[in-house]
Order: structure tokens, then C-alpha cells, then sequence
């Protein structure tokens, strides 16, 4: 055979399995970021305003744009549901209290280099079995680590009793959860705010529950949990008492007890009416990396302790 005919079918065959692959890729990616639409109405130039003009919003910025037309602000945000959930295992959303920018712009939730860990603690989790792949995917972050994790997650791959969606209470992305009250001000923005994130927001919780049979939420923010469950008091020194709840399990090895040293961060929400469903607070994610006297990581213990509660 001619080199050159040769040369051009291998050619053809590398660039065939290349777009094959970035489009692949990018249909995992597409996926898990979407964009949304705002609208901001008479709050419209001040809204701008805060976010082109403080740096805490240069993320955000970048991954944002305005209608002043429409008075309206479209962004990018994410979320991850299972493509076809396996039927023997149970469905349970790990909900966010909103996305980080940096994440959104990379494709992966908790892509950003102090938060990648946060994968690493969720898979050590005693019902998980991810692959080889996966495993050494998250230990060593490297280019391919989106798209082999999103693929995993995407497709279910890790798990034969836990099945996750990971899904945020507001799809606004911001640095820090608190920020969103930099731009939603005063009595009218926290109304606004209420409009249109965290009624939508709820709604689109409960729509995705009842569509998957989901009656199982893990919060990772205290905040988000109490705006969840609707009281301001709730959930006082969660991390301090989550960790003490732990050393005194391992000591014990009593669930029941475990869980009514712990009552106020496993509450039961009626939906509907009559759809009920269990909103569990873990640790948050900033305490992924605290250990226990011999080493062990108190975010993947309290985790192991809600899906045993979860699965029974």
C-alpha cells in the first residue's frame, strides 16, 4: 500500500477518535453547566453595578452577562443528575448552597485546587467502589480528571447503594454564599433574592426529587440548611458537635444515639403536602480534611454515618 494512502487513513482514523473524544467530552461538560436567566427589573443597574465593579465578583464577571434591554443577567451554573439512575440503589441529592465560579468555568463541581480533596473524602466512603480510574483520577488531579469524573458521575459507575445528584439551593455563582447578600441588598433585594433563586431553586429541588424518587438531601452549608428547613436557630456549632458525635460513636457504636446527640441536623420537610422527604446537614466542606485522633477524616465518617441512615 502507497505510504501516503497509508498515512492519510491513519490520519483520518487519530482525527476520527479525537473529535470522537472532544465531543464526548463535551456533551458530559454540557450536561453539567447550563445557563440561566435572571431577571433583575428596577434592580436591574445597581445589580450590575455591584458585580462589574467589586472584586469579590471577577469570577463571577467572567462567567456572566447583562440585557439592559431585558433588565436581565444570564450566567453560567452547574449540576449533576445521573443519566439512568440504577434502580437497586438509592437516589439522594448532595446539595450546595450555590456554585463557585472557578468550578463553573473548569466544568466539575469542586474542580478548584482547595477543593478538589472533597472528592477524595466522598469516595472513601465505606459504600462506595469507584475504579482504579477514578481513583487515581481524584488522588492526582491532572487534565483528564473532569472528564473521567464527570463521566463516572454521569453514568453511575462508583456505587451498588448510592446513587447522587448534586445539585445547588441558589444557581448563582459566587466565591462565598454570604456574597450573594453584597448583591441582593437591603429589604428589596432579600424579596427579589426570594423570587427569583430561592423559591425557583426549591422548586427545582422538589421537581427533581419526585421525578427520581429522591427523599434524601446531604446539605454541605448550615446556612443553606436552615433556609431550608426555615429556622434561623437551627444546627448551633454543627462542625464542633458533628465531631464530638463521632469520637463518642466509634467509642459506643451506637447509631440511635448518635443521631439524637445530633436531632437538629436530620429534619423531615413535608413537600406538597404529602411528599416527605429528610434533609441531613453534614459536615461542611471547608472541614473535609480534619482528622480524627488515628487519622481518619471526620467528612467521610459523618458521611458514612447519613447514608447508613439512608440506606438502612
Amino acid at each position: 500500500m502507497n505510504k501516503n494512502i497509508l498515512f492519510l487513513k491513519l490520519s483520518s482514523f487519530v482525527l476520527s477518535s479525537l473529535c470522537s473524544h472532544i465531543n464526548s467530552y463535551m456533551s458530559k461538560i454540557m450536561s453539567i453547566i447550563q445557563k440561566q436567566t435572571l431577571y433583575l427589573s428596577e434592580q436591574f443597574a445597581d445589580i450590575r453595578e455591584t458585580i462589574q465593579s467589586q472584586a469579590a465578583f471577577s469570577n463571577l464577571s467572567s462567567i456572566c452577562s447583562f440585557n439592559e434591554r431585558k433588565k436581565s443577567l444570564t450566567f453560567k451554573t452547574e449540576k449533576i443528575h445521573p443519566e439512568k439512575p440504577p434502580k437497586n440503589t438509592k437516589s439522594v441529592v448532595l446539595l450546595f448552597s450555590n456554585p463557585h465560579p472557578l468550578s463553573v468555568r473548569a466544568g466539575m463541581y469542586l474542580s478548584e485546587s482547595r477543593s478538589q480533596a472533597f472528592w477524595k473524602r466522598l469516595f472513601a466512603c465505606e459504600c462506595m467502589q469507584p475504579s482504579k480510574e477514578l481513583s487515581d483520577s481524584i488522588s492526582q488531579w491532572n487534565s483528564n480528571t473532569i472528564d473521567i469524573l464527570s463521566s463516572n458521575l454521569l453514568n453511575q459507575t462508583y456505587s451498588d447503594q448510592i446513587t447522587l445528584f448534586f445539585d445547588c439551593l441558589e444557581s448563582l455563582p459566587t466565591n462565598q454564599y454570604l456574597d450573594l447578600n453584597k448583591i441582593f441588598k437591603k429589604k428589596n433585594g432579600k424579596e427579589l433574592r426570594k423570587k427569583i433563586l430561592q423559591n425557583p431553586g426549591l422548586e427545582h429541588l422538589h421537581c427533581v426529587s419526585k421525578k427520581n424518587n429522591i427523599t434524601s438531601w446531604v446539605v454541605f452549608s448550615v446556612q443553606a440548611y436552615r433556609n431550608i428547613i426555615g429556622t434561623k436557630n437551627i444546627a448551633k456549632n454543627a462542625p464542633k458537635r458533628i465531631r464530638s458525635a463521632i469520637d463518642q460513636y466509634y467509642l459506643e457504636k451506637d447509631s440511635d444515639h448518635f443521631w439524637h446527640i445530633l436531632n437538629d441536623l436530620k429534619s423531615t420537610i413535608i413537600i406538597n403536602n404529602f411528599e416527605i422527604t429528610t434533609v441531613y446537614l453534614s459536615l461542611i466542606a471547608r472541614c473535609k480534611n480534619d482528622k480524627t485522633p488515628d487519622g481518619r477524616r471526620y467528612f467521610t465518617l459523618m458521611l458514612d454515618q447519613i447514608f447508613k441512615d439512608i440506606t438502612g
